[in-house]
C-alpha cells in the first residue's frame, strides 16, 4: 500500500491545532478530524485529551494498518475463488469500498482507493479475455473442420500462446484449469502430419512448470501468513485472558480494540480456527457479563453523586441568598471555595442530568461573584485589573491580524496564549464572553495564516538564512582570546538571534544546536583560561604572604632607620608580585599599608627630636635655630597632609582596578591606570624620605641650639 505522509505543521508554526499532517488535524479541544478528500468530505473521527492526543492518533494510523489488510485479504479470496460472476464481484467490491471510506482510520485513502480498483479491474478482466479467447478458437473450429497444414501449426502455437497469457495471472484455481484445457485442446487437435509442434509443447509444458512453482510459492506465503495470524490471534487471547482473570471490568474500550484487532486477523491454520474462536468467544462473554454488572454499579454510583452534588447546590444557594454589603468576604470566599471544591470531587452524573447540575452549579458561582463585585472594592479593583490585561491582550491578537511578517506574528500569538493563562480568571460570563472575543481574534489569525502559509514558509525561509548568517559570525570568533570582546559579541549575537522569528520547524532544532555549540566551544576555552588565571593568582597570594611576613618583622626592628632600608626593596617585591584573587585584594593592600605606616612612622620618629624641645627650654636656643626649626616643622607637617592625601589617592586607584576584567592581552586603560599608580608610589616614596630628612635635620638643629 501506498506510505503515509506525515509532516507535521503545528505548533511551532503558530497555529492553534495541537497537531496536524496531510491526512488528520487535532483542534484544541481534542476533536480530531479528517480532512476532506475527492472520496469524501470533511468529518470528525472523535476527541481526544489533549494531553495525549498524538498517543491516542496512533490508535487511527494503526486501524488503517488494519483497512489495507482488510482490502489485501479481499482480493486473496477471490483469487482463490475464481469468480465467474462478474456481477457479483462487483457488488462486494463496491460493499468492500463503502467499508473503507467508513472506517474509523487515518491515512492516505486516495491511494489506497485507487490500488484497490486497480486490483479489481486486474480481478475481473483476464477471464473475460480467455473465454473470449475460448469463443473464438470454438468458432474457428466450427467454421471449418478440415485445417490445412499452416493452420495446424497456428492451432497447436495459439495453445502455447494461450500458456504464456496465463502467467500474469494470479487466480490459481482458474490458471489451473485452464492448463487442463489446454493440454485437453492439445490431445484433441488434428495430426500435425509433417509439422513440427514439438517446441509448443515443450513451451506449455515450461510454462506450466513455472506456474506450479508460482502457485506452490503462493500457497507457502498463505501458510506463513496463516501462522502469523494465528501467532497473532494467540497473543490477543492472552492479552484477553490476563483482563478476565485479572477482573480489570473496566477496561472496555481496551476489550474493545482486541476485539477490532481480532476480527481483522483473517485465516489461520483450519485446525485451529474453531478452537481460537471457542476460547476468545468465552472470555468475551465472562467480560461482557461482568461490564453489565460494572455498568449497573456505575450507574448506581452515579445517582449517589447527584444526590451529594444536589446537596452541595442547594448549600451553595442557600450561602449566596445570605449575602449582603456588610459580609466579610476574605472569610465568605473560603467558605464558598470550600463547598466549590467539595461540588466538584463529586464524581459523575447520570449524562441527563449533567447539564443542569452545572447551570446551577454556575449560576451560584456568578451569583457569588456578582455580589462581591459590587460590595467589594478591593475584588472590584483585581477584576478590573484582570479584565484589563485581557482586554489589551484582545487588542493585539486583533492587531495581528493585519500583520505583514506572518511567521513573527505567529509566534506572538502562541505568547498571547501563554500570556493569557497567567492572568487571573474573570466571573464566568465575563470569562466567557472575553475568552470568546480573544479566541475569534486568534481563529481569524490563523486562518489568514493558513490561507497565507506560502507566504508564511518564505518568511520561516528568510528567518533561517538570517540565522544561519549568525551561526556563520558565531564560528569566527569561537576560538578568539579576546575573552571580554568576543563574550560582549556573542552576547550580542544572542539577542539578534532573539529577534528573529520563527524558522522552518524541522529545521528549528538543528539550528539553535550548531549556535549553541559555537558559543558552548568558546565559553568552555574561556572557562579553562580563567582556571589558569586563578591557579597563577593564588601563587600570587602566597607570594605577597611572604612578603607580608618579612614586613611584619620589621616593625619591631632595633634600628627604625635601618628597617626602612630593609623594606624598600621588600615594597618591590610586593608590588610586582602581580594580582590576587579579587577576594583578597582589598585585604592584602590594607596589611601592606598598615604594616608600611608603623615602619616608616618608626623611622621618622627616630630622625625627628622636635618632641624634646618644649616651652621650658625655648631661651636655649638662638632665634636662627628656632626659625630653622619652625621651618623645618611646617615643611614636616606640610609633607605629613601631602603624604595623607596621596596616600588615599593611592589606595583608591588600586580599588579601580578592581574594574578590570583580566584578558589575555593589553589594555591602555589598564596600562594607564598602572602607570598612574606606579608615578604615585614613586612619589609617595620621595615624600616619605624627604620627611625623615625634615625630621632628621630638626633633631640635628635641635641638638646643637641645646649645646
Amino acid at each position: 500500500m501506498s506510505e503515509e505522509k506525515t509532516t507535521e505543521k503545528t505548533p511551532d508554526n503558530g497555529t492553534d491545532n495541537l497537531f496536524e499532517n496531510d491526512f488528520v488535524y487535532i483542534k484544541p479541544d481534542g476533536d480530531v478530524i479528517l480532512k476532506k478528500t475527492s472520496l469524501f468530505d470533511e468529518r470528525k473521527l472523535t476527541t481526544v485529551e489533549p494531553d495525549s492526543a498524538k498517543d491516542q492518533l496512533k490508535a487511527f494510523e494503526s486501524a488503517f494498518t488494519n483497512v489495507e489488510a482488510k482490502v489485501d485479504s479481499f482480493f486473496e479470496e477471490w483469487n482463490e475463488k475464481a469468480p465467474s460472476d462478474t456481477d457479483e464481484v462487483q457488488e462486494a467490491f463496491d460493499t468492500l469500498k463503502k467499508e473503507v471510506l467508513s472506517s474509523e482510520a487515518v491515512g492516505d485513502f486516495e491511494s489506497l482507493v485507487k490500488s484497490a480498483e486497480e486490483r479489481f479491474e486486474e480481478l475481473i478482466s483476464p477471464k473475460e479475455e480467455v473465454e473470449e479467447d475460448k469463443t473464438v478458437s470454438s468458432d474457428e473450429e466450427a467454421e471449418d473442420d478440415s485445417t490445412p497444414e499452416n493452420e495446424v501449426e497456428a492451432y497447436y502455437k495459439e495453445l502455447a500462446d494461450k500458456a504464456d497469457q496465463l502467467m500474469d495471472l494470479t487466480d490459481w484455481a482458474y490458471v489451473s484449469m485452464e492448463f487442463e484445457n489446454i493440454d485437453t485442446a492439445w490431445k484433441e487437435g488434428d495430426d500435425p502430419e509433417g509439422v513440427d509442434i514439438k517446441p509448443y509443447r515443450e513451451k506449455i509444458d515450461t510454462l506450466r512448470e513455472k506456474f506450479e512453482e508460482k502457485k506452490q510459492a503462493h500457497y507457502e506465503e498463505q501458510k506463513k501468513k496463516r501462522e502469523q495470524n494465528l501467532e497473532k490471534k494467540q497473543n490477543l487471547l492472552k492479552e484477553l485472558k490476563e483482563i478476565v482473570d485479572e477482573k480489570k471490568w473496566t477496561l472496555t474500550k481496551e476489550v474493545g480494540k482486541i476485539k477490532g484487532k481480532w476480527d481483522r486477523v483473517k485465516s489461520v491454520p483450519a485446525e485451529k480456527a474453531e478452537e481460537l474462536e471457542e476460547k476468545f468467544s468465552k472470555l468475551l462473554a465472562t467480560f461482557d457479563e461482568h461490564k453489565v454488572d460494572r455498568i449497573v454499579k456505575k450507574m448506581q454510583k452515579e445517582e449517589d453523586n447527584l444526590t451529594g452534588k444536589l446537596v452541595i447546590l442547594e448549600k451553595m444557594e442557600k450561602f449566596v441568598e445570605g449575602l449582603d454589603d456588610k459580609s466579610d468576604w476574605v472569610e465568605l470566599e473560603k467558605d464558598f471555595e470550600d463547598l466549590a471544591k467539595q461540588f466538584r470531587k463529586i464524581g459523575k452524573v447520570p449524562q441527563e442530568k449533567n447539564q443542569e447540575v452545572w447551570k446551577r452549579y454556575h449560576a451560584a458561582q456568578d451569583t457569588f461573584h456578582s455580589m462581591r463585585f459590587k460590595h467589594d472594592k478591593k475584588y472590584r479593583q483585581k477584576i478590573e485589573k484582570f479584565l484589563s490585561k485581557k482586554k489589551k491582550l484582545i487588542d493585539e491578537a486583533e492587531a495581528l491580524i493585519d500583520a505583514d511578517d506572518l511567521a513573527d506574528a505567529a509566534r506572538k500569538v502562541n505568547k498571547l496564549h501563554r500570556r493569557w493563562k497567567k492572568i487571573g480568571n474573570l466571573p464566568q460570563k465575563d470569562e466567557n464572553e472575553m475568552w470568546d472575543r480573544f479566541k475569534e481574534a486568534t481563529d481569524a489569525f490563523n486562518e489568514k495564516k493558513s490561507e497565507n502559509i506560502d507566504l508564511l514558509r518564505d518568511q520561516e525561509q528568510e528567518n533561517l538564512e538570517e540565522k544561519q548568517e549568525l551561526i556563520k559570525k558565531a564560528n569566527e570568533i569561537k576560538d578568539s582570546e579576546e575573552w571580554d570582546e568576543t563574550h560582549k559579541q556573542l552576547q550580542r549575537l544572542m539577542s539578534e538571534w532573539k529577534k528573529v522569528g520563527p524558522v522552518p520547524r524541522r529545521k528549528s532544532g538543528k539550528i539553535w544546536k550548531k549556535f549553541k555549540g559555537a558559543m558552548d566551544h568558546f565559553y568552555d576555552r574561556r572557562r579553562d583560561h580563567f582556571k589558569e588565571v586563578k591557579e597563577q593568582r593564588k601563587d600570587n597570594l602566597k607570594e605577597k604572604e611572604e612578603v607580608l611576613d618579612k614586613l611584619r618583622e620589621l616593625r619591631d626592628h632595633d634600628d627604625p632607620i635601618e628597617a626602612v632600608n630593609i623594606a624598600k626593596p621588600l615594597q618591590e617585591e610586593f608590588k610586582k608580585a602581580g594580582y590576587v584573587p579579587i577576594k583578597h585584594k582589598n585585604r592584602m593592600w590594607k596589611e601592606y599599608r598598615e604594616i608600611c605606616d608603623v615602619i616608616y612612622d618608626r623611622f621618622r620618629a627616630a630622625k625627628a627630636a622636635v618632641d624634646v624641645v618644649g616651652h621650658q627650654n625655648i631661651d636655649d636656643y638662638s632665634d636662627d635655630d628656632i626659625a630653622d626649626i619652625r621651618k623645618l616643622k611646617s615643611e614636616s607637617s606640610k609633607l605629613r597632609k601631602q603624604l595623607k592625601k596621596m596616600s588615599d589617592e593611592l589606595l583608591q586607584k588600586k580599588e579601580s582596578l578592581s574594574y578590570f576584567k583580566p584578558t589575555g592581552k593589553s589594555n591602555p586603560l589598564l596600562d594607564e591606570v598602572k602607570k598612574n599608580i606606579e608615578n604615585l608610589e614613586n612619589k609617595v616614596d620621595e615624600k616619605e624620605e624627604r620627611l625623615a630628612e625634615v625630621e632628621k635635620e630638626i633633631d640635628l638643629v635641635t641638638r646643637e641650639g641645646g649645646d
